[in-house]
């Protein structure tokens, strides 16, 4: 059976890779054979799911072109880093799913850390097969969120049509405020959010041990939120298609919560009166 293909999109920052690797463990728990692409340029997207594994290059790589680097991760998963979009293509199989070593392997999930930002048109990693599912990362800041919003205009055009949208992962979060903040974004554009991924000190001491929160921190609630995500794919829970703010509308939003946010900082209401 052909493997289901995750794509992980989001700006950088916003905990992407972050999600990337959880996501993967959580699905190589479950007992899953999980590839985590990554194309990152420092190779670095893959490291705490391969934890202290060193990568290695690709073996029978084509001749003249830099191959791609592998190592194993947590429970049996493979790990590969392509380091950029282009290098997954560069194999004389056309890309790199179709590689001897990957081909017996045979995932059942890849999950891709992509790379991608504003400014720059979207377009799927090399290599994608069958139906994709797409997860737009995101924290509760304006560029994170407006991030998403082109992600939700790609998300409607001709060449999304074979794609499907597993919902937004919300990283991150510290409070009441930034909640309120995603979750109004998410009512106005139609959207659902699959995981809300509350702030942890034990994120960023997974990242000092290499290791995914599910070694670091196995009982913590990040870990539980991730593990939801992971059942809701296995279980193959679809998620409606999101509608993008028009430029108008986003710019509405954006000062709506930046005349709350002020407000609540200063005590001091829209209409000039202090609280």
């Amino acid at each position: 059976m052909a493997a289901e293909h995750l794509v992980i999109v989001g700006k950088s920052g916003a905990g992407k890779s972050t999600t990337a690797a959880n996501l993967a463990a959580v699905l190589a728990e479950a007992g899953k054979r999980v590839l985590l692409m990554g194309y990152d340029s420092h190779w670095s997207s893959t490291g705490t799911l391969r934890g202290g594994n060193e990568l290695r290059a690709l073996p029978a790589w084509a001749s003249g072109e830099s191959a791609p680097l592998y190592a194993r991760g947590f429970r049996h998963s493979l790990c590969i880093e392509a380091g950029d979009s282009a290098a997954a293509q560069n194999t004389d199989g056309g890309n790199i799913f179709a590689h001897p070593f990957v081909v017996e392997f045979d995932p059942e999930y890849v999950v891709h850390d992509t790379t991608w930002e504003l400014g720059r048109p979207f377009s799927l990693p090399p290599g994608v097969e069958g139906v994709p599912r797409l997860f737009a990362v995101t924290s509760a800041d304006k560029l994170s969120l407006l991030a998403v919003n082109h992600l939700f205009a790609w998300l409607n055009t001709v060449a999304a049509a074979n794609c499907r949208f597993g919902g937004v992962v919300v990283n991150n979060l510290s409070g009441p405020l930034y909640e309120a903040i995603v979750s109004d974004f998410a009512s106005h554009t139609g959207t659902t959010i699959a995981a809300s991924v509350p702030h942890s000190i034990m994120i960023s001491v997974s990242d000092f041990y290499s290791q995914t929160l599910l070694e670091s921190a196995p009982f913590s609630h990040v870990s539980y939120a991730y593990r939801k995500l992971g059942r809701s794919i296995v279980e193959g829970v679809e998620q409606r298609r999101p509608k993008p703010l028009d430029e108008d509308l986003l710019k509405r939003w954006a000062q709506k919560w930046g005349d709350i946010i002020s407000e609540l900082e200063t005590g001091v209401v829209t209409d000039g009166l202090g609280i």
